[in-house]
């Protein structure tokens, strides 16, 4: 049940922020967005959020470097989401979009891997249908900003098998996030 490879789908506020924490934890991380636009503000982004702790002395130089080197842009949603052991849906809250990633994250991505949406106000059971592996699925709601919020909001479904919970609290941890 080990996170090596992660990819985030979406380079919004919230998705960057996300894929932020998940290359500070250590893993490689692919963040992923339809826009090209929206891929490298959202990169930008993360790298300002560095910069910004390095000059604060909050963090140095070296860890920028080590986090940088797993986080990696990616256009193609294909190729971002092959062999990651978690993939964490971050884009707007429209049903629509979400279903159709999910149909299509149960078809790129391995078997058992976990399919988190950060979604506050949508259904995680009917997102959990539209991926063909409703056991695999969970919701994980981050709060923003992200890098700096502690909490992290775990929302299962009726279908959400105890492993799923137990990787997503195990993810949780290793992010340094309190989960509930």
């Amino acid at each position: 049940m080990g996170i090596k490879n992660v990819a985030v789908i979406g380079a919004g506020t919230m998705g960057a922020g996300i894929a932020q924490v998940c290359a500070q934890a250590g893993w490689q991380t692919n963040l992923y967005d339809a826009f090209p636009e929206g891929l490298e503000r959202g990169m930008n982004t993360i790298d300002a959020f560095w910069d910004k702790g390095i000059a604060r002395g909050k963090t140095t130089a070296e860890q920028k470097a080590e986090w940088a080197a797993n986080l990696h842009a990616i256009s193609d949603l294909r190729l971002a989401v092959k062999d990651v052991d978690l993939v964490i849906e971050a884009v707007p809250e429209i049903m629509e979009i979400k279903a159709r990633i999910f149909h299509v994250l149960s078809i790129e991505t391995k078997e058992d891997c976990i399919l988190a949406t950060n979604t506050s106000s949508l259904s995680i059971s009917d997102i959990a249908q539209a991926s063909g592996r409703p056991d695999k699925v969970i919701g994980m709601h981050f709060f923003n900003p992200v890098p700096i919020m502690e909490l992290l909001e775990l929302v299962k479904h009726d279908l959400c098998s105890n492993e799923t919970i137990e990787f997503a609290q195990k993810a949780g941890a290793e992010m340094g996030k309190t989960t509930i």
